[in-house]
């Protein structure tokens, strides 16, 4: 280094990082490269129509009417959490207010799911029925690929009932075939017994069916029997997985350790209904994907509708998920049906199903409904769909929005280099961990108090409002007054304007200098991040 100038590169390191980060945040974004056209309205008609007249004559016959149309700016940021799992950027919310097209929700619906973070995230919502992706015994890579593998099959529009015939019978290396993921994971958890916990996977993954519940003894409550389970078990004996490949050996056979009766029986495979359509060739995991996805398999089309529903509504439409009942008579189809067939007809493509629920009047419906403050009124309500859920934000959500918030542009991962990305993912798994393990045990249960704590002491909301010139705090309060910057606030976190009294409130505790408007805006993020309106989906 030169004498006396040993000022001279770090400063000219930090002029090139402010000009390389204007430069970066000012770049417009750009288009996803596998869009599909959103589905016309007139083309959804007729399965939109039967769905809301469906709902219509429930609401009907209970004597109550349903909740008013929700703000389109609401129905972006329903949109936006449950398909790429963040409130929308202040850069996105700017461009759909300024689109004044009817069908643009259709449109920005269209977009979220060619976004790479509709792959990331809705991989990852639906992923978890198939695998436990808490378990840290199964590896992160073939995890990251699983998720990768189902986002990326739904954006490109892979057919459902292909995909099912991939998790089910998938054979070869594990790098080559993410879909054989779920066989792996239970070979993985142990040789013994995996045959069993792959059908009970697969039941209630793909029918909808807690089967698994005839494991040792009939089902109490339901038709299912043990002798069901365990044909269905059998379909799974022939598969191996060793060296990271998974293969059929024609040769074995499902034997059961029976301890009632001190005895060991082998188990021939069967299905639990419908055996017609078991075809009568292929390895026996080929032979069950065949009759899952039968085309009169209305349990397997009701499944998947259920729970797509239960992604973009944070709640299925029949509850729990993995445990519905018979299906209804076909002269009297319920709403899954109705569902189930427009799967069916289209090729069993899920983004034409997404689109006809977004479309759908118990989606559009506003979370708020007089009707509210009657406990007895409310459950009715609720269960009706007369009124749109209000549901947590799961983990992910939350540190997704509260990142993509105290962002400038929206965060994209095309626009980040592998570094920023890796800390990013990073981040959010580290949250995710501490925030649901720790606190909830795992389980989807409400707001609790620790989770509360965390968020009002911890250091990742406390990092992500404070005060910089890289992040929205400091960039708004450097560039815009205080109102702006408290209005520029609410839009970023709660997709909306402040109301006159919030606006009122929050300019009385802003300073007149650019420090001062700084810290102020940081209390802002930091307030909003807390309330109830952030970490749920209302």
């Amino acid at each position: 280094m030169l004498p006396g100038r040993s000022w001279f590169f770090p400063f000219a390191a930090a002029a090139i990082i402010v000009v390389a980060v204007t430069w970066f945040v000012s770049q417009p974004v750009r288009s996803p490269q596998n869009q599909a056209a959103a589905p016309s309205t007139a083309e959804m008609a007729a399965t939109v129509t039967k769905l809301d007249a469906h709902f219509a004559l429930h609401w009907k016959e209970a004597e109550f009417e349903p909740a008013a149309k929700a703000d389109d700016l609401v129905l972006l940021r329903r949109v936006s959490l449950a398909l790429v799992g963040t409130v929308p950027s202040l850069e996105e919310i700017r461009e759909f207010t300024a689109d004044s097209a009817p069908d643009r929700l259709q449109r920005w619906t269209a977009r979220f799911i060619a976004d790479r973070r509709f792959v990331d995230y809705f991989g990852f919502s639906l992923a978890g029925a198939f695998i436990d992706l808490k378990n840290d015994d199964l590896e992160i890579a073939p995890r990251l690929r699983f998720v990768a593998w189902i986002g990326e099959g739904i954006q490109r529009g892979v057919p459902w009932n292909e995909m099912a015939r991939q998790i089910i019978a998938s054979r070869g290396a594990l790098a080559d075939e993410p879909g054989a993921t779920m066989v792996a994971a239970e070979f993985d958890a142990g040789k013994s017994e995996a045959a069993e916990r792959l059908a009970a996977r697969t039941s209630r993954a793909l029918l909808g069916q807690r089967i698994d519940c005839a494991q040792c003894h009939d089902h109490p409550f339901a038709d299912w029997t043990q002798g069901q389970f365990e044909g269905l078990a059998a379909y799974f004996s022939q598969a191996s997985y060793r060296n990271a490949v998974i293969q059929d050996d024609q040769r074995t056979s499902l034997v059961i350790d029976d301890t009632r009766n001190n005895v060991k029986r082998t188990v021939q495979p069967a299905v639990p209904f419908e055996p017609a359509w078991v075809p009568a060739d292929g390895l026996l995991r080929e032979q069950l994907a065949a009759w899952l996805a039968h085309p009169d398999n209305r349990r397997f089309r009701r499944a998947i509708a259920n729970r797509l529903w239960g992604a973009l509504f944070g709640r299925p439409l029949v509850e729990p998920v993995d445990d519905l009942s018979d299906p209804p008579s076909l002269e009297e189809p319920d709403a899954l049906d109705f569902l189930a067939d427009e799967l069916a007809a289209h090729g069993h493509d899920l983004r034409r199903l997404i689109h006809v629920i977004v479309a759908s009047r118990p989606f559009q419906l506003e979370s708020s409904h007089p009707g509210l403050a009657d406990v007895v009124l409310t459950p009715k309500l609720e269960k009706s769909h007369a009124v749109f859920p209000v549901t947590e934000l799961d983990a992910h959500q939350l540190i997704r929005s509260m990142q993509q918030a105290t962002a400038i542009g929206t965060i994209l991962p095309e626009r980040e280099n592998t570094y920023v990305q890796l800390r990013r993912v990073e981040s959010r798994y580290r949250f995710a961990r501490d925030y649901e393990h720790e606190f909830s045990d795992g389980e989807e249960a409400a707001d609790t108090v620790p989770q509360a704590t965390r968020r009002l002491s911890g250091y990742v909301i406390r990092g992500l409002s404070r005060s910089s010139f890289w992040g929205a705090t400091g960039r708004i309060a450097a560039f815009s007054s205080a109102e702006v910057g408290i209005d520029q606030a609410f839009i970023a976190c709660l997709s909306r304007h402040p109301t006159q009294d919030e606006a009122t409130y929050f300019l009385s505790q802003s300073g007149k200098n650019m420090n001062q408007r700084s810290r102020a805006l940081q209390d802002v993020y930091w307030t909003l991040f807390n309330s109830a309106e952030f970490c749920w989906n209302h």
